[in-house]
């Protein structure tokens, strides 16, 4: 029997202790891996597997703040008319988009509802529709949340029901950063509300985008910025508005007192809106606001983009243009001293004629009055 040398038996040792340490670290890793797991699908599960409420006062809380959520249920119960979710995490410049899929189950048609509510349980948007059995539609439906100051997290409820029938149905939700100047909100409605927008000066202009809803598709259609541009006087305050071609806009510019300069829309749905000033400007920062509009939503949905510039005062020069004459022609202004002439004597020559064909007048009638009445005396003596 050999005896394995002290060296030897200690590299054993060591190599049997590594490889024990690294089955450790695999177990380790992998109960790490499967907590983590099972951590993300508790997070998760209450979503996919959240029991809907019956009404506004019952539904369960639905987390939008990560950006979206999932959600699957049934209303196949004779008296299981509809599933309300409260949907919160929600904030002004928000775009919520709503992508459901409805299956018909059972043996009759069906009659369903999808729709969002606002926390006082108005009807914000929604779709109504019939569903067959056995029939697959699907539906969407997108809000976009404007600014309100008492409510800055406003609370929305989403509702499916049926009068009729029976269904299975999955709801994808998802949120959509649409803020206005890269505020993280939506921009108010008047000056009281107004975003502050980048400073522009000379050869630094300022831009910055924003977004409007659509009819029915939100209660974001004005938004209200505050623009400060340093100015000397005689400078051009120029603002340029660009609506993507989706949207038609109004425009407004107002003092900082809140007196108007100037407004201007655009022509066509994608045309641009120029508002252009020029003053005696306090030499420093001057405050502005711009209102944007788009006729309450009439205008259409989008975004656009707004150029602030500031520019140097147009230099009004007068020219003096010389005009020579070819010799022995009469030169323009000899021309126009000669037809005033001409028609000054043509004038006065017409009112010597009045003068003399009156006189003329007054002279056969006098002569005409010596001969009859000569003749008569002849005649009676």
């Amino acid at each position: 029997m050999v005896i394995p040398a002290p060296s030897r038996l200690e590299n054993l040792f060591q190599g049997g202790y590594m490889v024990l340490g690294r089955r450790r670290s695999l177990k380790k890793a992998a109960l790490t891996i499967l907590l983590s797991a099972i951590l993300i699908l508790a997070l998760i599960q209450p979503t996919l597997s959240q029991k809907p409420g019956k009404d506004f006062e019952t539904a369960p809380e639905i987390d939008l703040s990560t950006g979206s959520a999932s959600l699957k249920g049934s209303l196949i119960g004779e008296f299981e008319d509809n599933h309300y979710y409260k949907l919160m995490g929600l904030s002004s410049g928000m775009k919520i988009k709503v992508s459901a899929e409805l299956m018909g189950v059972g043996s009759v048609s069906g009659f369903t509802t999808i729709a969002l509510y606002s926390e006082k349980g108005a009807r914000l948007v929604g779709s109504d529709q019939a569903l067959g059995r056995g029939e697959k539609i699907r539906r969407e439906l997108t809000y976009i949340l404007g600014w309100i100051p008492e409510n800055p997290n406003p609370i929305l409820y989403l509702r499916i029901g049926k009068s009729r029938g029976a269904l299975n149905y999955t709801v994808e939700i998802s949120v959509e950063r649409v803020d206005d100047a890269g505020s993280g909100r939506d921009a108010g409605i008047d000056p009281s509300q107004a975003i502050d927008a980048p400073e522009a000066k000379l050869g630094e202009p300022a831009a910055f985008t924003g977004y409007l809803a659509g009819e029915h598709l939100g209660d974001d259609h004005i938004d209200c910025y505050k623009l400060k541009a340093v100015l000397e006087p005689k400078q051009i305050l120029r603002i340029i508005v660009e609506p993507s071609k989706t949207i038609k806009l109004k425009a407004s510019l107002l003092s900082a007192d809140k007196f108007p300069l100037r407004n201007n829309e655009s022509k066509a749905r994608g045309m641009p809106i120029t508002l252009q000033v020029k003053g005696d400007w306090l030499p420093g920062t001057n405050t502005f606001y711009l209102t944007i509009d788009n006729m309450d939503g009439r205008g259409g949905e989008g975004a656009y983009t707004v150029k602030v510039e500031v520019l140097k005062p147009i230099n009004q020069t007068t020219t003096t243009t010389a005009i020579t004459t070819a010799p022995g022609t009469i030169s323009e202004e000899y021309l126009k001293y000669i037809l005033i002439g001409v028609a000054v004597a043509l004038v006065a020559i017409a009112a010597i004629i009045l003068i003399l064909r009156r006189r003329r007048r007054i002279r056969v009638i006098e002569t005409g009055e010596e001969e009859w009445w000569g003749g008569g005396w002849e005649e009676g003596w």
